[in-house]
């Protein structure tokens, strides 16, 4: 057995352990692959698309065309510090959060992210936002991308393939470098959770000092069938900053996923570069010095007077065109272009960050909750989707501030 399939067998033995402790079973070391609500809670993301294999409905009250996620790699004026962020969207419901690390006995030579610090979910064993700080040294993000052709799903197969949550751990604890990540992530690609993945990695960054030619940053994108990633360290050098929002920055998978057509029919929101959180992004990420601004930008939503939240609606704004997202905030009587750009169940759920010294420790901000301050902050009593959708042990109003992670235990990048 290769290290590869070592490690997805460990991932499997740690799942089958958390359903045995769930289960309050005795002690009996093996793995179950048993049909069990902890496994279908860890495959959420993946079944995010093969509901479009199977052609499946999906729950009425999910928003379908709304940005799932906001993402920023951020290089500080003179190269003093190094930031990444992650804002999570989704369904309301998804508020309830976990911040965990784990911290793994492997030999840390075939194992160098034997510890992650991440941003995940009760019951599951990896990020699914995602958000995740390696020892190894590597920072990985993630947001979604849509894939409008459902004809590629031809390429996703029951044999043969792995699911995004299993190659994502695996990736996160072999690999040694951002090239070596998506090495291993792109293998047994199955095509479901499609995502557009940035891996930074902090060991080739020094502050103050002129970035590496290559191998500090890498992107990757995925679709059934297909996988494309670079290096991209030189548009960092370039742009001092890399933006993420749901749309593909790499031609080819622009070109085979829809999104040509997809930006024809709906226009800009669609299109890489042009989009209302891209045009955010391009203006605002020059004000990201340290790890405030960061947070202040990534918390951003001024929708009814920033000039990039208009649009052709009615109102002629939408809360969805913001880094946060707050579709709970359009009036349920609006119109709009599509129903992702109007009164949904979707929205920003959180807030993550770090920079190179808070990286050291596996240490990062992060803010439970939907964004609030230029807008109000979010309250399931005056939610109209309160009594369509699940939220049990929830507060009635979210309005939490940020928090610097620090851990007890010893650990380290």
């Amino acid at each position: 057995m290769d290290s590869l399939h070592s490690k997805v067998n460990r991932t499997y033995h740690q799942l089958t352990g958390l359903i045995d402790g769930y289960e309050a079973r005795p002690i009996a070391p093996g793995i179950s692959y048993e049909m069990h609500p902890v496994l279908l809670m860890n495959w959420n993301g993946d079944f995010y698309d093969l509901e479009k294999k199977l052609n499946k409905s999906r729950d009425p009250v999910q928003d379908q065309l709304g940005g799932r996620c906001s993402g920023l790699i951020k290089v500080a004026p003179n190269n003093a510090d190094l930031l990444i962020s992650q804002v999570t969207m989704s369904g309301f419901q998804n508020m309830l959060r976990v911040l965990k690390l784990y911290k793994f006995g492997y030999d840390k030579e075939f194992f160098p992210g034997y510890a992650t610090s991440m941003a995940s979910y009760p019951g599951l064993l990896y990020s699914s936002d995602d958000f995740a700080l390696m020892s190894s040294g590597l920072a990985v993000i993630e947001t979604t991308i849509s894939v409008f052709d459902v004809s590629l799903f031809n390429n996703t197969q029951a044999v043969g393939q792995l699911p995004t949550w299993i190659r994502a751990i695996v990736a996160n604890q072999m690999a040694r470098d951002a090239r070596e990540w998506c090495k291993i992530y792109a293998k047994y690609n199955s095509g479901t959770y499609n995502n557009q993945w940035a891996v930074l990695d902090y060991n080739k960054f020094t502050p103050n000092k002129p970035l590496p030619e290559y191998g500090l940053f890498y992107v990757l994108e995925q679709l059934p069938g297909t996988v494309v990633y670079e290096d991209l360290t030189w548009f960092l050098e370039k742009y001092s900053y890399f933006p993420s929002y749901n749309i593909p920055y790499f031609k080819k998978i622009t070109q085979i996923s829809g999104f040509i057509n997809q930006g024809k029919k709906l226009g800009d929101w669609f299109v890489w570069g042009k989009s209302p959180r891209a045009r955010i992004f391009e203006r605002d990420h020059h004000t990201v010095t340290d790890l405030d601004s960061l947070t202040k930008l990534m918390r951003y939503n001024n929708y009814q007077k920033d000039e990039f939240s208009r649009c052709n609606c009615n109102p002629p704004y939408s809360a969805e065109a913001g880094i946060s997202a707050r579709g709970d905030l359009n009036p349920a009587n609006g119109t709009y272009e599509f129903p992702g750009q109007g009164h949904v169940n979707h929205g920003a759920l959180d807030y993550k960050g770090t920079n190179a010294s808070m990286m050291k420790k596996l240490e990062f901000r992060a803010q439970g909750g939907p964004t609030w301050g230029t807008v109000p902050p979010f309250r399931w009593s005056t939610f109209d989707f309160k009594d369509k959708v699940k939220h049990i042990g929830h507060p009635d109003e979210w309005k939490f501030d940020w928090f610097d992670l620090k851990w007890e235990t010893d650990v380290h990048a």
